[in-house]
């Protein structure tokens, strides 16, 4: 992760906060510096016992970025290129995602530089509940509540919610989100993220005139995220042709199949060697001749070297930040929608609420409610950033940073002097 990938976030933000003329609207208040400025940045050192008896030594973050509208929201994520500039970014991208979608949060990041996969079972429970002792005083129910992110899931959430348990000596089933649904975990969660793609991703291919069945389409990135949008779309009629991972990419013009697919790398193989597929370098999926693609691995997946040949009529942020700055306005000019990711990705943050409801109610939904409910929120959301992009003939990503800017900027300053 590039260093300056929090700088590239807050151009963003300065850039489609121009319009709303915050500073007049709000003088004397530092408007613009508060909202891009992290409450707090959290780094610290985090050493566990490897299963030899040795110790290992990594740095923990965790970075709170405004809680004007409410609580600190955030995942976790164990990953070797984990630094301090991207938990900035992905918090400051998360309290906007949660004002896109009007759901009482603020925004969290955190995680830890370290090679996951590579670890132990042992070792990754060492080191999940090293992480919770460690910012112990940082996280909470009514503070700051983690969910899942890259290499950590339901089975992560579960350490840190029984070690916070262990420490406090009773149950707060809210302290964290995306749990097993034994442990209070909601109906739904999993597959949140990449249907909240698809709800918006179908609405942006009916505004733009596009026949969704029958349509082609690409993933990138076949995890929780794509591998369930792929799935869903290709329930809907599109025709998926080409997805990737981290082994590579795998196409087939006459369209995958994807259920199949997804029992193959389920079974434990490599999602290259499905058999009725040709593999291809996975940096050119980017470029495959479909309608849809959808971008849901890490970020800057399209840069300016490959926008100019990207050829689909919609791209879908699935991940954080898949789409560079430099990148965006060269889709515009050629015409692509992009849908983008504080919209586009907000569906695990949306079902992380109902989860986080939930809990403070002792109360669970079923999973038809949870899916109604999610699709509601996102395509109320969708719906109004789209007729204020048409509106004022802005990209959906302009539209959707001058909605959560608004809302998080009015709740600020109504909060008073801080």
């Amino acid at each position: 992760m590039s260093s300056d990938v929090f700088e590239q976030a807050k151009g963003h933000f300065h850039r489609y906060a121009g319009p709303l003329d915050l500073p007049r609207r709000y003088p004397r208040c530092d408007i613009l510096e508060h909202l891009t400025t992290p409450d707090c940045a959290i780094e610290h050192r985090l050493t566990f016992q490897r299963d030899d008896g040795s110790l290992q030594v990594g740095q923990a973050y965790r970075v709170q970025f405004n809680d004007d509208r409410g609580p600190y929201k955030g995942g976790i994520r164990f990953h070797p290129d984990v630094d301090l500039a991207e938990m900035k970014a992905l918090a400051f991208w998360m309290y906007l995602k949660t004002a896109v979608v009007d759901i009482p949060f603020g925004g969290a990041k955190g995680g830890v530089t370290v090679d996951y996969p590579s670890l132990s079972l042992q070792e990754k429970e060492r080191l999940t509940k090293r992480y919770a002792t460690v910012m112990l005083d940082v996280i909470g129910p009514e503070k700051d509540i983690p969910a899942p992110d890259v290499n950590t899931g339901e089975r992560e959430m579960a350490w840190i919610l029984d070690e916070w348990r262990m420490i406090h000596g009773r149950y707060q089933r809210g302290v964290v989100t995306g749990k097993p649904i034994s442990m209070g975990g909601s109906q739904g969660r999993r597959e949140a993220t990449g249907r909240g793609v698809v709800f918006t991703l179908i609405e942006a291919a009916r505004d733009a005139k596009l026949k969704v069945s029958g349509a082609t389409a690409a993933v990138q990135g076949f995890g929780n995220v794509g591998g369930t949008a792929a799935l869903l779309l290709h329930e809907l009629g599109v025709r998926v042709t080409a997805v990737s991972d981290l082994t590579g990419a795998i196409r087939n013009s006459k369209g995958l199949g994807v259920p199949a697919v997804a029992a193959h790398v389920k079974a434990g193989n490599k999602l290259v060697d499905y058999p009725e597929a040709e593999r291809f370098d996975r940096d050119g999926l980017m470029t495959e001749p479909v309608d849809m693609l959808v971008l849901a691995a890490l970020e800057n997946a399209v840069t300016e070297t490959n926008a100019p040949c990207v050829r689909a009529r919609l791209v879908a942020e699935g991940a954080n930040g898949p789409v560079h700055p430099d990148a965006v306005d060269i889709l515009r000019e050629q015409g692509v929608t992009v849908v983008p990711d504080i919209l586009c990705n907000a569906g695990g943050a949306t079902v992380s609420y109902f989860e986080w409801v939930q809990n403070r109610q002792e109360f669970y939904w079923p999973l038809e409610r949870v899916n109604a409910e999610l699709e509601r929120v996102m395509l109320e959301a969708y719906r109004q950033v789209a007729d204020l992009a048409r509106e004022h003939k802005v990209t959906l990503r302009e539209a959707a940073y001058r909605i959560a800017i608004e809302r998080v900027a009015e709740a600020a300053v109504r909060r008073g002097a801080q």
